[in-house]
C-alpha cells in the first residue's frame, strides 16, 4: 500500500477556539492547505464550527479519541491506539493552536526522515541535572528538549515503539503517578525513545532550531532568529499566545492579521 507523506494533525477540545487560536488556524490552513488537515477531537465535543470555518479551504477529517484533558491527551500520544488510526501517512505534523506557521517547508522536513523532530525549547530550565543515578542508567540530559505541539512524528517508528515498549511505558506511568509527577509526552520521547531503540532518531539541534522554536525564558539577544527578520524565523512556532506575545506579534502582523 503506497502511503501518503503526511497529514496536518490539529487538537482541538472547545466547539470554538479562542480569537488567538483562530488566526492559527487561519495560517494553517492558508500556508498547509494542500496536505489533508485532522481534527483529533475528544468523542462528544460538536465540531461544527471547524467544519464550517474550514469549508473550502482544505481537505479535513475528524479523529475521535477517548481524552479529556492536557494530562490525557499527552498519556495518549504514547499509546499505540493513536498513531494506528495515522498508518495510512508517512508522517503527522501536530499543529497545536498555539502554533503558528511561517510557510510551506513540511515536504521539505519530511524528505529529511527523521523519526522526531520537536520544536526547541528556549529555556535553561530545560535540562536535567546529570546526577550520579542518570549517568549510570544512561538518561544524561539530551542536546535539547523538543516540543511536541509543533512537532513532526514518522507515525511506522511511533506505532511500533508504543507498541513494542507498551508495558514500559505503563510501567513509567505508574512510577510518575507514585510520585506525582506529570506526564510530557514529548519529553519522554526525546529522552526515552533513543535509549530504547538506538535507531530512533531526533534532528539534530542545530536542524530543529530551523523547524520550530517555543521561546519560555531565555535572553531574546541569543535566540537564533529575529523577530525584525521573517526570514530567520523557523518553519513555525509554538505558544506565541501564551508566551513572549510582544516578541511574536510584529511577525504575526506582517503576515496581514490585525492582533
Amino acid at each position: 500500500m503506497n502511503k501518503e507523506l503526511v497529514t496536518v494533525v490539529i487538537p482541538i477540545h472547545l466547539e470554538e477556539p479562542s480569537e488567538p487560536e483562530k488566526i492559527s488556524l487561519s495560517q494553517t490552513l492558508k500556508v498547509l492547505h494542500k496536505y489533508p488537515i485532522t481534527f483529533q477531537a475528544p468523542y462528544g465535543l460538536n465540531t461544527t464550527w471547524y467544519e464550517n470555518y474550514c469549508s473550502g479551504k482544505a481537505t479535513i477529517i475528524i479523529e475521535r479519541f477517548n481524552w479529556k484533558g492536557f494530562e490525557a491527551y499527552s498519556v495518549l500520544q504514547a499509546n499505540p491506539i493513536f498513531y494506528e488510526r495515522f498508518l495510512r501517512y508517512k508522517y503527522i505534523l501536530i499543529c497545536h493552536l498555539d502554533a503558528f506557521v511561517f510557510r510551506d517547508e513540511l515536504e521539505e522536513w519530511c524528505r529529511l526522515g527523521y523519526d522526531y523532530t520537536g520544536s526547541v525549547i528556549y529555556d535553561p530550565n530545560f535540562k536535567f541535572k546529570d546526577t550520579f543515578i542518570r549517568k549510570l542508567t544512561g538518561f544524561t540530559s539530551p542536546e535539547y528538549f523538543g516540543n511536541g505541539g509543533f512537532g513532526l512524528k514518522n507515525v511506522s517508528t511511533f506505532y511500533n515503539l508504543t507498541s513494542k515498549y507498551k508495558f514500559y511505558i505503563d510501567f513509567y506511568h505508574k512510577i510518575r503517578k507514585l510520585r506525582k509527577h506529570n506526564f510530557f509526552d514529548d519529553l519522554f520521547f526525546t529522552q526515552h525513545f533513543p535509549k530504547l531503540s538506538s535507531s530512533f532518531s531526533i534532528a539534530p539541534k542545530a536542524i530543529a532550531q530551523r523547524f520550530g522554536a517555543v521561546y519560555y525564558n531565555y535572553q531574546e539577544k541569543e535566540l537564533p532568529f529575529n523577530n525584525s527578520d521573517n526570514e530567520s524565523l523557523p518553519f513555525g512556532v509554538h505558544g506565541w499566545i501564551q508566551y513572549h506575545q510582544d516578541y511574536w506579534i510584529p511577525c504575526i502582523r506582517r503576515y496581514g492579521y490585525n492582533v
